[in-house]
Order: C-alpha cells, then structure tokens, then sequence
C-alpha cells in the first residue's frame, strides 16, 4: 500500500474488497486470507507471489519474470470478435508480441507476401489469393 502510495479505501477498490478489510487487516484483527492475497496479485502483477504469500525473495518480479508474465497475459486474451478487436490488441502489445517468434516469423511471411502481391500487380509473378 505504500509502494503505491495507496490510502486503505483505494487500495481496497484496487484488490476488490471493502475497506473495513483493509483496515482489520492492518489492526491485526484478521489475516489477508485467499480473497485478499489473490485480489493483490491479480491488480498487481508486479507483486511477486512468493514474496506475498511466504516473504520469500524480492517484493518486486524481475524483468525476466515480468515478461513471461505479460507474454501469458497475451496468450489468454487471443480472442477476439473483429478484424478491430484483433488490430487494436496488436497494436496495444506490439513490442511484447514481436519478441514471440512465431508471431514475428507471421508478421515476416505476411510482409513478405504483401510484397510478392504487388509485384504480382505490375506484371511479376502469379501468387494464389
């Protein structure tokens, strides 16, 4: 909550309780329990789990875990009802997904075939359509 500069009643809009929790929380009153820590995890995906759940290693993920992290969050949401919603997630995660290779060996190949298409429309070579 001090990382972030949070007072209890934001901090707890952010991890999906009610502040009262926050508060008994910090009283000693209760612990975190599931609802908290996974409410923590889930809005803060810098948090590292081990850290939170058996103060084991740094607050923080490192870079490294960091970027697995975000290339599983683009895994999940690879589901999309438009041509649009497909567009503009690409170019919301566009750094993240050309470091996946077979997404920039995609991207290669369909430049590539753009370019034969048009060199296919000023007399070149046939290509299927």
């Amino acid at each position: 909550m001090d990382y972030y500069d949070f007072n209890q009643k934001e901090f707890a809009e952010k991890i999906k309780v009610v502040p009262q929790t926050v508060s008994d929380i910090l009283k000693d009153k209760r612990n975190a329990g599931d609802k908290v820590t996974h409410g923590i995890l889930e809005a803060f995906d810098e948090i590292n789990p081990l850290w939170l759940l058996r103060d084991v290693g740094q607050m923080l993920l490192d870079d490294d875990k960091m970027a697995e992290l975000n290339r599983k969050k683009i895994d999940r949401k690879l589901h999309f009802e438009s041509l649009e919603e497909l567009a503009l997630f690409c170019s919301n995660h566009e750094d993240e997904l050309m470091k996946i290779k077979t997404f920039s060996n995609i991207i290669d190949k369909n430049a590539a075939y753009k370019v034969l298409k048009m060199v296919k429309g000023m007399g070149g070579i046939e290509l299927p359509d």
